[in-house]
């Protein structure tokens, strides 16, 4: 008689982040032993380590040093780097698609881990999406350091008093962790390279504004240790840091944010570290959610209803041991994928499965200066203790000893040879765009170098040609019309203002792709040279400069 080969329990985890790696460490022995094949799906074949980012924005340490290679943290678990298209829990299959060409590959499941952690939230105010930096990705990170680095290059050569002002003046949305270290790194930063590295800059001509919605910083120390938020305001303050509670930012558009007590911000830089939302995939799945639209579990990390559904890390609503749930927090996470792999082994054994019982270990904040606040199991310590504490506890979660390595040497090394300041240019700054406009604001000036064409897509907008005698409206565009050719296609200067006389939005298309279509497409080209929206009588004329 043939003996009967019983395959190994197929897991299938969503997301690539800390719950996948502890779980993945959590079912090692299982997977060698041959009793469970797990595949983790990610679209990155790499994991950002958050806690330095406010390091690597600065300098401090290298880009890719807070990035680890997924396929040395997770083996002897298989990684599928894909996009995750669908999700049908009654086949029990998961849908990706290579990034290359969208190709579709089904993954069938025993267990699903659902471990898709948090997005931006870009619905908070008008032109958060087209004009304020986020922090969430690798790659927005990486924008985010060179584009701090051409700021400081541009204004160092920049005479216009204004626009100075502009490239020297930069915002920090979200008065938590990771905003108030981005804000006090970034004052540290701007002040060394001004008295180093960039002569034309006065250090007092640098502006750093933490702009926070609640009553004070630091939300997530209120309930516990208020004394921490008290030492961390006064040192922030001594920092050179102007720190707006009660305020949030209502728009945002190219050159300035609108506050919400109607301050307007004369600024090119608005970085975002508040407001996250869930990933859309949740909502292909049947299961119930909280309030936050977060997945809820059971105390051992299950969903209620399943016996083979698990959620941990920001997309899940776990129950905290002391009562509530467990906060957005990377800790969570990491023992949340723990307990979970830990859970699948126990089932599979026909065993008992145990509660989620980690109550949390501290909270750390660095506030620049080699100052910090922490406390560790309620124990609280300040200034220069909290700092190498913040250090020591962030370095240790590092998650391979490679990384850790580079670390410790980058900070070893800075002391000595300074900060890395090569700002690397990653993608063109035009093409094909959405920018947001409020009420008064000019999308283009007359005189300036015609780079772009602009098509409204919501809003209206007065051309204004300025003359001697005063502004003369030539005509008023709404959603639909479109405007700058003349200057893209002529190579001239532009012959006119356009004003927002609404809340504007449009899309930009640069002046490289713009002459590319028009040279491919003839309708396209034709279109475009016919100028709509030029009057047949110019009111005003003028001779286009060169």
């Amino acid at each position: 008689m043939t003996a009967t080969v019983q395959r190994p329990v197929r897991v299938v985890c969503l997301g690539g982040g800390w719950t996948a790696i502890y779980l993945a460490r959590s079912l090692k022995k299982a997977i060698r032993r041959g009793d469970v094949e797990l595949t983790i799906v990610s679209r990155d074949n790499f994991h950002t380590f958050h806690g330095f980012i406010a390091e690597m924005l600065t300098g401090k340490v290298s880009p890719t040093n807070i990035t680890s290679p997924s396929r040395r943290l997770f083996p002897p678990a298989r990684f599928h780097n894909a996009e995750i298209k669908s999700v049908d829990v009654e086949q029990q299959t998961v849908t990706t698609s290579r990034l290359l060409d969208g190709k579709e590959k089904v993954l069938e499941y025993d267990h699903l881990v659902v471990a898709l952690g948090s997005i931006d939230d870009l619905s908070r105010y008008p032109g958060i999406a087209q004009h304020a930096f986020q922090l969430k990705t690798f790659a927005d990170n990486f924008k985010v350091r060179n584009h701090l680095l051409a700021m400081l290059e541009m204004a160092e050569i920049e005479t216009d008093p204004v626009e100075r002002q502009r490239l020297l003046t930069f915002i920090v949305v979200g008065g938590g962790f990771g905003g108030v270290e981005v804000a006090t790194e970034l004052m540290d930063y701007f002040r060394r390279l001004a008295s180093k590295e960039y002569p034309g800059i006065d250090p007092a001509e640098l502006r750093v504004l933490l702009v926070h919605s609640g009553e004070r910083i630091l939300p997530e120390l209120a309930a516990r240790q208020p004394k921490l938020i008290g030492y961390a305001e006064r040192t922030i303050a001594k920092g050179g840091v102007e720190v707006l509670t009660r305020t949030r930012i209502t728009a945002a558009t190219r050159d300035e944010a609108i506050l919400s007590d109607g301050t307007v911000v004369q600024t090119r830089s608005i970085i975002s570290s508040s407001g996250t939302s869930l990933s859309p995939l949740l909502d292909l799945m049947p299961y119930e959610r909280d309030e936050r639209g977060r997945i809820i579990t059971d105390v051992n990390v299950q969903v209620p209803g399943t016996d083979n559904v698990w959620a941990a890390g920001d997309c899940a609503a776990v129950p905290h041991p002391q009562g509530g749930t467990c906060p957005a927090v990377a800790i969570y996470a990491m023992y949340g994928g723990r307990q979970i792999g830990r859970n699948i082994v126990r089932q599979i054994e026909g065993k008992p499965l145990k509660p989620f019982k980690f109550a949390g270990l501290g909270d750390a904040c660095s506030l620049g200066r080699r100052k910090a606040v922490s406390h560790l199991k309620g124990m609280r310590f300040y200034g220069l203790p909290a700092w190498i504490l913040w250090r020591l506890f962030f370095w240790w979660f590092v998650p391979t000893w490679e990384r850790k390595a580079d670390i410790a040497f980058d900070w070893l090394m800075a002391p000595f040879f300074g900060r890395d300041i090569v700002g690397v240019r990653v993608a063109t700054p035009f093409g094909l765009r959405r920018e947001h406009y409020e009420t008064g604001q000019a999308v283009v000036r007359q005189g300036e170098v015609g780079q772009q064409i602009y098509v409204i897509a919501s809003g209206t907008a007065d051309i204004i040609r300025e003359t001697p005698d005063g502004d003369v409206l030539v005509t008023t565009l709404s959603a639909g019309d479109h405007f700058g050719e003349k200057a893209v296609f002529e190579q001239t200067r532009r012959t006119a203002t356009v004003r927002a006389t609404s809340a504007l939005e449009v899309l930009s298309l640069g002046q490289t792709e713009a002459r590319a279509l028009a040279e491919t497409i003839q309708t396209f080209g034709a279109a475009v040279r016919e100028l709509p929206n030029e009057p047949e009588h110019n009111p005003a004329p003028i001779t286009p400069a060169g």
